[in-house]
């Protein structure tokens, strides 16, 4: 499929939980905003502020995001030519990973034990 419907259903399917997150982070600062007294004046405009920048947030995961990687992301068929370099510094890296879930799963050479 092109990168735009790609983006377009990739959106459409992470739309509810995005909105459902951040609805729910808005009303968690709802009681902050309407906390009276001392204290209520002085974090009202923390949670104004964290308010609006949540629905910014929210605004341009649904909408800004998903047209970039429309446009920036090429798909893996494009990627096949690598340079030397690139699949040097891939094999350097992958041998690390497998070291480092060795080492935490307790998998290391028993050989050498």
């Amino acid at each position: 499929m092109s990168p735009l419907k790609a983006a377009l259903l990739g959106s459409r399917e992470v739309s509810f939980t995005v909105m459902s997150m951040s609805l729910s982070l808005i009303a968690v600062f709802i009681p902050i905003l309407l906390m009276g007294g001392i204290i209520g004046r002085m974090f009202r405009e923390f949670a104004v502020t964290l308010s609006a920048a949540i629905l910014v947030s929210l605004l341009v995961s649904l909408t800004t995001t998903p047209m970039m990687c429309a446009r920036l992301l090429r798909s893996q068929a494009a990627e096949v030519h690598h340079g030397r370099l690139y699949r040097a510094s891939e094999r350097f890296f992958n041998a690390l990973l497998d070291g480092i879930g060795g080492a935490s799963t307790g998998r290391w050479n028993m050989a050498a034990s």
